[in-house]
């Protein structure tokens, strides 16, 4: 079995970060389909090039730290996979990383389902720098 991992470092708050993993509307903004709560701790998310929804239950959750999701239903080589998020801080950084544990696949499925993971992260670290405030111009004039 394979783990898939990925890392971004963002300057913002835990609690924004946590929003986009563990609310549906934080979901919409990174992952590329619908999203649906199913039952009161899993989500189903369903693409449109994939036949199958995939269902992922919450199996550990440390609000703002840590955050894992069992695949219960999808296709077999996803099935009782577990993804896992982590958000530490590094000074005045915080750093997410999420680990795709317990893959089936071959190693051609694994590189495009790496790539896959890297763009959703992507997605993501860009939805936390939209969201950062922009200087006030007077900063700007500090260094003029």
């Amino acid at each position: 079995m394979t783990t898939l991992f990925h890392e971004i470092e963002v300057v913002t708050s835990p609690d924004r970060v946590w929003a986009l993993l563990t609310t549906r509307a934080g979901l919409t903004r990174w992952w590329p389909g619908e999203i649906f709560i199913q039952g009161g701790d899993s989500w189903r998310l369903q693409q449109a090039d994939r036949g199958m929804p995939l269902v992922f239950k919450v199996v550990e959750e440390v609000p703002d730290q840590v955050l894992e999701w069992l695949c219960t239903q999808g296709e077999d080589d996803w099935h009782n996979t577990l993804v896992h998020w982590r958000i530490e801080r590094r000074e005045a950084k915080l750093r997410l990383i999420v680990e795709h544990r317990d893959l089936r696949k071959t190693p051609a499925e694994l590189a495009r389902l790496n790539t896959q993971w890297g763009v959703w992260v992507d997605r993501i670290g860009h939805q936390l720098h939209q969201e950062i405030d922009t200087m006030d111009d007077k900063d700007l004039n500090a260094w003029t």
